[in-house]
């Protein structure tokens, strides 16, 4: 279950895209479609710290990671892991952490659009102030869980056309192998203004879940992020160009 959370909040996390990225369709509907291409334009722009709270499933809090981000450096050094649990982590904990972000890394293989069926978007909700996108996740795109249980919501704020929200939702409970029932999973992140001339970045997320073993143990857990002290950066490999199909934001 905890292997699930992380899995989802990647989906949360920016991705590494440049900004040759914008003026790439995604397929999907038109106001969907321009606002993910202003959000990808500022893709590896921002420098960032990011709290990571960790929970068990009675609501515990186990750990809280500081850790902080910057694009603009090469990517042996872009995160670096500040404070655990208010203090300064040793090495042994350093180290454990670099091989938790490698695994990261290494799930964010496959490409964005390789997963989220852009194209196949519907409009679920307009109200006066937003348009809420349903987007299915392609037959076959999870190695893991099946990903006809799961959808996407994209939340697009009318008068800066800019996503202020996203969130993963199941349709129904499911099976996974070493796990007899996962009941619930899901989770959102919510996007700020941090500079007018720019488009919304992540602020905070959550992802949650609960699930059975056995029928009988209870397991689950809920993670939280928040990010702060940002700062506008050129990214270290803006002399890159990658085609949307590149972008690493969701892995399943």
């Amino acid at each position: 279950m905890r292997v699930l959370l992380f899995l989802l909040l990647s989906l949360l996390a920016p991705s590494l895209a440049p900004a040759s990225e914008r003026a790439t369709e995604t397929g999907a509907p038109a106001p969907l479609d321009a606002a993910l291409r202003k959000l990808l334009a500022e893709e590896g722009h921002w420098a960032y710290t990011r709290t990571v709270r960790v929970f068990d499933k009675d609501g515990r809090l186990e750990r809280t990671d500081l850790e902080r981000y910057d694009p603009s450096q090469p990517e042996s050094g872009r995160w670096t892991l500040v404070l655990r649990n208010g203090l300064p982590p040793d090495s042994g904990v350093v180290r454990s952490w670099q091989r938790q972000r490698e695994r990261e890394m290494r799930r964010r293989g496959r490409s964005l659009g390789a997963i989220l069926d852009f194209p196949g978007a519907t409009l679920a909700d307009d109200n006066r102030t937003h348009l809420i996108y349903s987007v299915p996740i392609l037959a076959g795109a999870s190695r893991r869980f099946p990903a006809e249980k799961f959808y996407v919501l994209l939340q697009v704020e009318k008068t800066r056309g800019e996503i202020d929200r996203l969130a993963v939702r199941t349709t129904e409970a499911f099976r996974v192998a070493g796990v007899a029932r996962v009941d619930n999973v899901e989770a959102d992140a919510t996007f700020a203004v941090i500079d007018p001339e720019y488009p919304a970045q992540p602020v905070s997320g959550t992802a949650a879940g609960e699930a059975r073993v056995a029928w009988l143990l209870r397991v689950g857990g809920r993670v939280e992020l928040a990010w702060s002290d940002f700062k506008r950066v050129e990214p270290y490999d803006a002399r890159y160009e990658v085609s949307i199909g590149d972008l690493k934001a969701l892995d399943f």
